[in-house]
């Protein structure tokens, strides 16, 4: 038979139905909601499939062999029952969009960094509590949703600054701080739904409304202090956690060109990333006299410069302020980061008219515990001002 498509979906089947062999030139398949447990191995020998759509079934692992579907360019196994993937997912160079979404699955294959031409990728509902560094490899992916992992304390922001990524939809993680390295491409978010997160990078202003001060109740969240960078904001005496990687901030104002040598180096560093991946080399790190330095190589840039016009990516040291919308009821506070004093000055200039610094300090560890509370207010917590 002469078919390339096939339409199987909501047939209560329980197998994959051994007639597919009889389509010449298969090119896609339609199989979701059905009650299919296993793909079985000589579907993967139908190697012309490019699009496979088995969401909605009883599905509890892939494969090891799937990477045979040599021209495989979408794949959707969404709603089943899996616990795992399989490395050999990497393999599937040709594949452009994977849903994964509403399984069980705690952890991704470090190996999909391979897949070069991902440009759409869908992990939500599940169990990560971590995303490997790896995918920032994926150049190409576009469309990232992460929503609705609830142990998700962190979206690296090698992975949130990929190049070509334009949508991002990260709600109802247990984020406790927004990537303030995003793609300058971003033209979609979703993420201000985490309750633990209580300031909002300026980067993310033209996706905010004020409606979103109404979410869900502030849910604190215990983390560990150690090697982590606080500032209190002494209006509402919040404590901010800013990026980690954070190793000092400036006030604006103050004097000039205090940005240093080491985040220079660290520039330089993240442009050889483009073309080799450095926080994979084990002989560079070695050589490193502080191993603090290999954590800051792995992180990359952990925000970029408000001021638009410039949009340089910041390291570990950068010029920071707290503000608040004139004029308006929202109580939600923004961060902004610069590069240089110049920038800062440039975009005060720009935005005084919207804008009101708050006052900030750094918060010492002065309280003697191992342990701060993310998300809310928290003036039991810390410093005596």
């Amino acid at each position: 038979m002469n078919k390339t498509i096939l339409h199987w979906s909501y047939l209560n089947f329980k197998d994959v139905p051994m007639d597919l062999f009889l389509y010449e030139d298969l090119e896609e398949v339609y199989l979701k909601e059905n009650y299919i447990s296993v793909i079985p191995k000589w579907l993967l020998n139908i190697t012309t499939l490019k699009f496979i759509h088995l969401a909605g079934n009883n599905l509890s692992e892939l494969p090891v062999d799937i990477y045979m579907l040599e021209n495989l360019e979408f794949l959707d196994v969404s709603n089943n029952e899996l616990t795992e993937l399989p490395k050999t997912l990497g393999l599937l160079l040709r594949l452009q969009q994977l849903n994964v979404s509403g399984n069980q699955l705690t952890e991704l294959p470090v190996e999909l960094n391979t897949l070069r031409n991902l440009e759409h990728l869908n992990i939500a509902k599940n169990q990560f509590r971590r995303l490997p560094l790896q995918l920032s490899e994926c150049v190409r992916l576009n469309e990232l949703n992460v929503s609705d992992n609830e142990a998700l304390l962190h979206l690296p922001e090698r992975i949130a600054n990929l190049p070509m990524l334009q949508s991002l939809a990260a709600d109802r993680c247990a984020l406790v701080y927004l990537p303030a390295a995003l793609s300058k491409f971003m033209n979609q978010v979703r993420i201000f739904h985490n309750t633990s997160v209580n300031y909002i990078p300026m980067i993310y202003e033209r996706f905010y409304q004020n409606f979103f001060d109404n979410r869900q109740k502030v849910t604190p969240i215990s983390i560990s202090k150690k090697g982590l960078f606080w500032v209190r904001e002494l209006e509402s005496q919040k404590r901010l956690l800013l990026p980690v990687g954070t190793r000092n901030v400036f006030r604006v104002p103050s004097p000039e060109n205090r940005v240093t040598l080491y985040d220079d180096c660290l520039h330089a560093l993240q442009t050889m990333n483009r073309h080799l991946p450095v926080y994979e080399n084990a002989a560079l790190h070695r050589l490193l006299p502080e191993p603090y330095m290999s954590a800051h190589i792995n992180n990359g840039p952990i925000a970029r410069c408000t001021t638009t016009n410039c949009s340089r990516c910041l390291y570990t040291t950068y010029y920071f302020m707290v503000v608040k919308r004139r004029g308006s009821a929202s109580k939600q506070l923004f961060t902004c980061n610069f590069c240089t004093h110049n920038c800062a000055l440039q975009w005060l200039s720009s935005n005084a008219k919207k804008y009101y610094q708050l006052d900030w300090k750094v918060s010492d560890d002065d309280d003697g515990d191992d342990e701060d509370v993310v998300g809310g207010h928290d003036d039991n917590n810390g410093d005596n001002d």
